[in-house]
């Protein structure tokens, strides 16, 4: 885990909800349970607030408090929303479509696009054409007039359209579901003991298990698309997943919760 994937998921499941800012002194002390040293630690931040990821906050004494930038929370509801919000719903029947035009000499800015947009769940149809089934075209056009509006030479199309052949075969052509599946069952076969485990684990022990947890279901965010029902093979096993992930979120909880707050300063 790198320290700034440890930093969203950290504020996502605890310090949005509590009050927004941590202080360096608390992520100190939470880090150094998942082994960084504190010379890692404050070289980390310092990366995050020059990609303008976090904001540093000087309160009295000289203390250093850090919370998520503009461009950082809108990152991270839109995984938060993906990761617990996770149902099973019916297609619309629409096709979100996705059309660019990046010049060649830009292409670390093109390889960045193509990385974010499977991200938000989309497959390549073609080298610059990027489709989903998913009602994301309102979340979408945020994402690229926040990151992408004001970069010269690049063309950005949105289309909601109909598709005339066989769904399931454009699901094929675009996605590799069967490697999302392989995903799922190792994550299954890794967590499925630990739910026996968790009333033997001290409180420290209970939280850095739920963040890493947290941290590796979030992984789902960069191979699963989140197709609607109708989309998926029968009995699918992301949903056995999901249930799993938030069962045993559940139960670490109460014993997470007593080491967070028990160290956490704004």
């Amino acid at each position: 885990m790198k320290i700034q994937s440890l930093f969203f998921t950290l504020y996502g499941d605890y310090v949005k909800d509590s009050g927004g800012t941590i202080s360096s002194k608390s992520l100190i002390v939470i880090f150094k349970e998942f082994g960084f040293s504190e010379g890692a630690i404050r070289a980390g931040l310092h990366r995050m607030k020059k990609a303008g990821l976090i904001v540093g906050i000087k309160g009295e004494n000289r203390k250093v408090s850090y919370k998520l930038s503009e461009k950082g929370m809108l990152r991270l509801l839109e995984g938060t929303r993906r990761v617990y919000e996770k149902v099973r719903r019916r297609w619309d029947n629409k096709w979100r479509i996705v059309v660019y035009n990046i010049p060649e000499n830009n292409r670390e800015l093109r390889d960045r696009l193509r990385r974010e947009l499977k991200w938000l769940g989309f497959g390549m149809l073609a080298q610059s054409t990027w489709i989903s089934p998913n009602p994301i075209e309102d979340t979408l056009k945020n994402f690229i007039n926040d990151h992408y509006g004001s970069s010269n030479g690049i063309q950005v199309d949105i289309f909601v359209a109909n598709y005339l052949g066989e769904p399931k075969g454009l699901v094929e052509k675009c996605w590799n579901l069967s490697e999302v599946e392989q995903a799922y069952r190792a994550f299954l076969e890794k967590w499925t003991g630990v739910l026996e485990k968790v009333s033997s684990l001290k409180s420290n022990e209970a939280f850095v298990t739920r963040i890493l947890l947290v941290h590796e279901y979030r992984k789902f965010l960069n191979v699963d698309p989140d197709l609607p029902e109708d989309l998926l093979p029968p009995n699918w096993i992301g949903y056995t997943a999901y249930d799993l992930f938030m069962k045993l979120r559940e139960e670490l909880t109460p014993k997470a919760n007593e080491f967070f707050y028990k160290v956490y300063e704004p």
